[in-house]
């Protein structure tokens, strides 16, 4: 119905229950044409015609959703928090799926002014009414708590409530994907390394085009190096370069080429590490730390090679530019051995007795401490 009509069956009803029930019916109409400041205006006349606790309550939370969906969260936790508290569910007339709506988007207005544990209790409440809630009310909720339990670095909890979540969705909804993503996000907190990467990759297999795909290989590559798996986290960095297309600034990729140098190393491709970590200082990067380690590549490959002086030449001018950076063990034993191996035997005792002071649990010690 329109305004006018509404009105004119207003004007004509006979009794306060029947203009609460048009007021109702006209307000829902207006809501789900989103036009809901309208709608909050029908559902606070409808508020003024009733005495009763648990329709109060109702008319107050329908009050409060629509300042929710409009952006006024000050006004919609003041309407949500007085429903809450005048519902009486003892009384015959109380509605468990509006009660249960209130808390659920109490719980998101918490949660999005950081107040997680306020948001898990206004979710939990929402949650033992959950059989009277929408299929999406319920999704979003089971997905809401999850990330409340993750950002507590509750991770377990995270994870099971991102199950009930994808209980609840069908096979090819939308949100599975961020579902997945996020039980991958909560399985590495969890060091669990191989579960991630089966929850990731289930995100791109739902969802090749998913919008932050190279985000999930970058995720999947940390895992892979996490497992020691350097050869499957260096086949996940080239598909992140070929996103990528290398289309932006030229210092945009310098994190990707560390990344491939040191999985090159690893494995024991240094002609290839070198080539990368030559590609990085070529783009000459602004931040020290990323120069050193670039820098301390060549250190590294070099000294494998069998080009010491190289090796220590370079490695002097790395520590002009940072003394600590990402993988410095790999460096400062390589500086130990290529002084060694050029029978430098103080500049060899130096760098034996740095890198025994700086990584005093690395098995390398004891190899050290064997040469003279």
């Amino acid at each position: 119905m329109n305004r006018q009509q509404f009105n004119s069956k207003m004007k004509k009803a006979t009794s306060k229950e029947e203009r609460i029930s048009l007021s109702d019916t006209y307000a829902g109409e207006l809501f789900e044409k989103e036009k809901y400041r309208e709608a909050a205006e029908v559902f606070s006349g409808a508020l003024k015609l009733t005495a009763e606790p648990n329709i109060k309550a109702y008319f107050m939370g329908r009050i409060g959703i629509c300042h929710f969906n409009s952006g006024n969260d000050k006004e919609a936790f003041s309407y949500l928090t007085k429903s809450i508290q005048l519902f009486e569910p003892d009384k015959p007339e109380f509605m468990r799926d509006m009660y249960g709506f209130v808390s659920f988007h109490l719980g998101s207005l918490y949660e999005y002014h950081g107040k997680t544990v306020e948001s898990i209790e206004a979710r939990k409440v929402c949650e033992q009414y959950i059989e009277s809630q929408e299929k999406e009310t319920q999704w979003m909720l089971y997905a809401g708590l999850s990330r409340n339990y993750e950002s507590l670095g509750r991770h377990d909890e995270a994870i099971r409530y991102s199950q009930k979540a994808i209980q609840v969705l069908s096979d090819n909804d939308p949100g599975l994907s961020y579902l997945y993503e996020s039980m991958a996000n909560n399985y590495m907190g969890l060091k669990q390394y191989n579960e991630a990467i089966k929850h990731f990759s289930k995100v791109l297999e739902i969802d090749p085009r998913f919008e932050r795909r190279d985000e999930i290989h970058l995720k999947m590559a940390d895992c892979y190096r996490r497992l020691s798996n350097f050869q499957m986290a260096h086949e996940t960095y080239q598909k992140i370069l070929e996103l990528k297309q290398i289309t932006g600034k030229k210092n945009e990729l310098v994190w990707l080429y560390l990344k491939m140098a040191e999985c090159q190393f690893r494995l024991g491709s240094f002609e290839k590490s070198l080539l990368n970590a030559l590609e990085i200082l070529r783009r000459n990067p602004r931040n020290k730390l990323e120069k050193a380690e670039a820098r301390s590549y060549l250190t590294d490959n070099y000294y494998e090679l069998g080009r010491y002086k190289e090796a220590v030449e370079e490695g002097e001018q790395t520590l002009k530019l940072a003394r600590r950076f990402p993988n410095d063990d790999l460096f400062y034993v390589r500086m130990a051995l290529s002084y060694h191996r050029l029978g430098n035997r103080r500049a060899f005792s130096k760098y034996r007795t740095l890198f025994r002071k700086l990584f005093n649990d690395e098995n390398w010690n004891k190899y050290l401490e064997k040469l003279s």
